[in-house]
């Protein structure tokens, strides 16, 4: 008995020590708030990758056997990829490559895949060009500037240039890009007639240009002790002197090269990707910050700043806010401070009701107290405070002060009961920091699979039990430290006569109705299990939910093979639709790309000459509804030839399309027809919109047939009329013109370029070595084909996909369930495989990670019970509150609209946590109590009298603190607020009857001490 007021007398003496820890934490936690950095939401580990291979000129079945093919089978040897999925297209392969969930250092997998690339060069063709591998593309830039005010793309570019120059020393720049941007070149359109009729030949002029055109030193000469540079006229100054260059004729007299080629020089052929501002043609800007180490929104401040003061250096050209992040930064993390705030006052409303002024005072102050020190401390761990870091501490508001309120109420008690206060102190902390431990470890443990788990979907969310495990521990080392300090200093017996809180009543009562009816409780609680499984096939499914921005996007696919050009046409003429809508506030378009991605979520697309996106602005969220389906409706009716997908932005980790699926054959037209059959039963599936398809339908094509022995009589042979036909379309780099800061090419092509016609197709020279013009008819025929215009792969197997967005109100499982009523009654052909993306796969992987790290917590919260109380059955019985909690989590889903997803399943993981701690307090008393000789009923009945007022405390504060996240705008936090609300108030109240009922059948004693038997 003298051992616990000597330990109380050490904590009373250092309580100035103790008292000065805390109060230096709290500063800590205020100067990181102010200091540290700010996102909207977590970064991602660069996982992602784009590996881009140009082949002028091939086929997309020679670009897929000669490039793919390779590149698959050596990137499929480095252990670190999870997939490659590979598009092979004319002139271009495209493979879009994914690191394993579980790998965390990419730097060292990227060198690895480059050096894959590398082994795999090796068995190109010697023509194949660059090879470009993007393992930045998770990246987003924090702002988009749009430059206007020139018709001029190449004037735009170059403003766009200096732009970059005035910006790129900003503090927390990463790096600066720009995007739908004009190369430029110096165009030779050489005139085909003229050149027969002067007897001149392509390779001539090449020569010439190459001799004209040469960088040589002319060195110095010293003059009056100085030296002075020679410089030689050994390259072209300017356009002019290029259309000079003389150009010598078979008879030795020269001709300009104007008199045989127009020379001219403006934007890079063939046409470029494109951005438009409001209808206004631009160039983008995109600034890329330092993530994780810079605060977003004075990134944002500094950056207005410097356009401000730089602005009228750039005048008459206009410099516009495209798409700015860091307001939505300030936006998102205002909203959940101000939900925090309401929650505190809420929780503290709460708790000033229900154990009075004086305790609910020293109850509320752990509040700040702990959200300051945790804030400080995940400072101290590099946090970034992003959205799910403060959900996080929302969540443990109302969880974290349960500590508080136990050892209040239990010092609260003893100084009624006449204890003198350094007493109460010391058997409040002696009896409660055991069981109050257990259940602070058995919450972390119901997050530790959360925290440990990998993925996408686990980096998404990992601040949420990063925020909840620290503030929890913090909350518990202050609830067994400063708060019984304070509670003994500042709380007062209450006298026999003050009125009695009605809780005390309700607590009797309880405790009474357990003693005397616990098999009634037990079946009842039985009963309402049964009902909440029954109601579980109600229960939407949707892995995340779409974000709240009042935003439209519109995903343009034009048929493959068509050009630029048209398809600029085509989204132009949507364009010009979409504004006619009253709500249309702003749009951005996109062609031949799909613009910068200045949303985490949107997908990085290669470049494209059939791809687009348009992007419409409203006035808020519930427009897009009205939007979506206008466009959805004038594009089947206006636009049959264009495929496309709208709706807004999503949640969660990127995936092409919420349902998904991947069709396997080893034969082409199998294949085909299993994916019509799909397309077809998605079609008609209840809820299915935008479904398509990337079956490919194949491009005419002309074929050139050489006439080998007539080339060879003409002194040619296959690759002259190769050389020669793609000199006529793309055309061929001369030389270089130097005199810019970046060289201009000099491309050597007919005057007709990519537009050349077939009739003139036909009729073009062909140019042997001694310069004599062969027309193609007389060594070669044409005919017309139909080729792949793309074909895909994954992992090396060929592959198509279907893809389908969904309307509102529907979810992925009622789409894949019809899909498979449809394809029970007609199968899919023999030996296909079909495998499911989108939201299927994303909801199993994260599923998967999560039960692969379970057994972990599943362990540790084994250990904390057993450390507690050693007894199986007193675990067995705290576990069953975890099925009592299902009671309400799927009604309360099913009657609040939500969906079941991820965010709903972090609900049911707190949930947890939760009512395992009510029911460990309340076992906690019930041992206690058979430890004094009480019989197990009259133990049950005073453990539920002592515990119905802090259960339902926590219970209250838990739920009042989660009620602004549940009624707010945000998408993505309801579902899971709803399903803490649901399942915590119908667990808690079975808590405290089941039980406790099930104890009174189980339970007839103490734990027995272990017996010292004889050897």
């Amino acid at each position: 008995m003298v051992s616990s007021p000597s330990k109380a007398s050490r904590l009373l003496k250092f309580q100035r020590l103790l008292g000065m820890i805390v109060v230096m934490m709290c500063i800590l936690g205020i100067a990181a708030y102010s200091t540290m950095p700010r996102q909207e939401d977590p970064t991602f580990p660069y996982r992602a990758g784009l590996l881009t291979v140009s082949y002028p000129g091939a086929s997309a079945e020679a670009v897929n056997r000669l490039v793919v093919d390779p590149l698959s089978d050596e990137l499929q040897q480095v252990e670190e990829i999870d997939w490659i999925q590979a598009t092979g297209r004319t002139g271009v392969a495209v493979l879009n490559i994914r690191l394993n969930d579980t790998i965390y250092e990419t730097a060292a997998a990227w060198e690895r895949v480059r050096l894959a690339m590398e082994r795999a060069r090796l068995q190109f063709p010697d023509d194949v060009g660059d090879m470009v591998l993007d393992d930045r593309m998770i990246d987003i830039p924090a702002i988009i500037l749009a430059v206007g005010g020139s018709s001029s793309v190449v004037e735009l570019t170059d403003v766009a240039e200096r732009l970059k120059d005035n910006l790129s020393d900003i503090r927390g720049m990463s790096r600066v890009e720009l995007a739908a941007d004009a190369d430029e070149q110096v165009t030779l359109a050489l005139d085909d007639a003229a050149m027969y009729q002067l007897g001149i030949s392509p390779a001539r002029v090449l020569n010439t240009l190459a001799q004209r055109n040469q960088t040589i030193p002319g060195g110095y000469i010293v003059s009056e002790g100085r030296r002075v540079s020679v410089l030689p006229n050994s390259e072209f100054s300017s356009v002019d002197a290029i259309r000079a260059t003389p150009i010598e004729l078979p008879d030795g007299s020269q001709v300009p090269l104007a008199a045989a080629a127009d020379v001219w020089r403006g934007p890079a052929e063939p046409r470029q990707p494109e951005a438009w501002f409001d209808s206004e043609r631009v160039v983008l800007v995109s600034l890329y910050l330092e993530e994780g180490s810079t605060d977003a929104i004075r990134f944002g401040e500094r950056v207005r700043e410097r356009l401000a003061l730089i602005e009228d250096n750039f005048a008459p050209y206009e410099i516009r806010e495209m798409f700015f992040q860091p307001d939505k930064v300030k936006d998102r993390l205002d909203n959940l401070a101000w939900s925090l705030v309401l929650s505190v006052l809420i929780i503290v409303a709460v708790v000033f009701t229900g154990m009075g002024i004086r305790m609910g005072l020293l109850v509320a102050s752990i509040l700040p107290m702990v959200a300051l020190i945790s804030i400080g401390l995940y400072d101290l761990g590099g946090g970034v405070l992003h959205q799910i870091a403060v959900i996080g501490m929302v969540i443990s508001l109302g969880i974290l002060i349960d500590n508080a309120i136990v050892i209040v109420e239990s010092i609260q008690g003893y100084l009624d009961d006449g204890m003198r206060r350094l007493d109460a102190l010391t058997r409040a902390v002696k009896e409660l920091a055991g069981p109050l431990g257990a259940s602070t470890g058995t919450t972390l443990a119901a997050f530790a699979p959360l925290l440990l788990s990998k993925g996408g979907t686990a980096d998404f969310t990992r601040g949420v039990p990063v925020m909840i495990m620290l503030t929890l521990s913090v909350s518990y080392l202050l609830a067994i430290s400063a708060v019984p300090l304070l509670a003994a200093r500042f709380l007062k017996r209450r006298e026999a006569g003050v009125k009695e809180n009605p809780l005390v009543g309700f607590s009797r009562f309880l405790g009474a109705l357990v003693s005397r009816r616990p098999g009634v409780l037990v079946l009842a609680g039985t009963a309402l299990v049964a009902v909440s499984l029954a109601m579980t096939p109600f229960m939407k499914k949707q892995f995340f939910p779409n974000a709240d921005r009042p935003q439209v996007v519109v995903e343009l696919y034009m048929p493959e093979g068509t050009d630029l050009e048209r398809t600029s046409d085509v989204a132009s003429d949507l364009e010009r639709a979409i504004r006619t809508r009253e709500n249309a506030v702003r749009i951005h378009r996109f062609i031949g790309f799909t613009g910068p991605s200045f949303y985490y979520n949107l997908q990085r697309e290669p470049k494209a000459p059939n791809r687009g996106r348009i992007v419409v602005e409203t006035p808020t969220l519930e427009d897009t509804t009205e939007m979506v389906r206008w466009i959805r409706e004038h594009a089947r009716n206006e636009f049959p030839e264009l495929r496309l997908t709208v709706g807004i932005l999503g949640q969660g980790p990127p995936r092409p399309a919420p349902v998904e699926i991947r069709l396997y054959h080893a034969d082409d037209q199998t294949r085909a027809q299993a994916v019509e059959q799909v397309y077809s039963a998605l079609r008609r599936v209840e809820g299915t919109v935008d479904v398509r398809h990337n079956l490919d339908l194949g491009v005419p094509s002309i074929a050139i047939n050489v006439d080998d022995a007539s080339a060879a009589r003409f002194g040619l042979d296959r690759s002259d009329v190769a050389q020669s036909l793609y000199g006529q379309s793309f055309g061929v780099v001369a030389e270089q013109y130097r005199q810019e800061e970046d060289p201009i090419p000099l491309v050597l092509r007919s005057r007709e370029g990519i537009n050349l016609s077939l009739s003139r197709l036909l009729s073009i020279n062909i140019y042997n070595e001694q310069g004599d013009a062969v027309p193609l008819s007389a060594i070669a025929s044409v005919d017309t084909a139909w080729e792949s215009a793309a074909i895909y792969q994954r992992n090396g197997t060929p592959m198509n996909s279907v893809w389908s967005n969904l309307l509102v109100g529907y979810s992925f499982s009622q789409a894949l369930e019809g899909l498979d009523k449809a394809l029970a009654d007609n199968p899919l052909p023999e030996g296909t495989r079909m495998e499911l993306g989108g939201d299927a796969e994303g909801s199993g992987e994260a599923n998967d990670a999560l039960l692969t790290t379970a057994p972990i917590g599943l362990l540790l919260l084994l250990f904390f019970l057993l450390l507690q109380f050693n007894s199986f059955k007193r675990v067995g019985i705290i576990l069953l509150t975890v099925p009592l909690a299902t009671v309400g989590i799927f009604p309360g889903l099913v009657m609040s609209g939500s969906p079941f997803g991820f965010q709903s399943l972090l609900g049911v993981i707190a949930l947890v946590g939760i009512v395992v701690n009510n029911a460990i307090v309340l076992l906690d008393v019930m041992d206690r109590q058979l430890e004094q000789g009480d019989a197990i009923r009259d133990a049950v009945r005073k453990a539920v009298e002592q515990r119905t007022r802090p259960i339902l405390l926590t219970t209250a504060t838990t739920v009042a603190g989660l009620l602004p996240l549940a009624f707010s705008s945000s998408t993505l936090w309801p579902p899971m607020a709803w399903a803490i609300i649901s399942g915590l108030l119908a667990s808690t109240v079975l808590t405290l009857l089941v039980v406790p009922s099930v104890c009174i059948y189980v339970i007839r004693c103490r734990v027995a001490d272990p017996v010292n038997a004889p050897a």
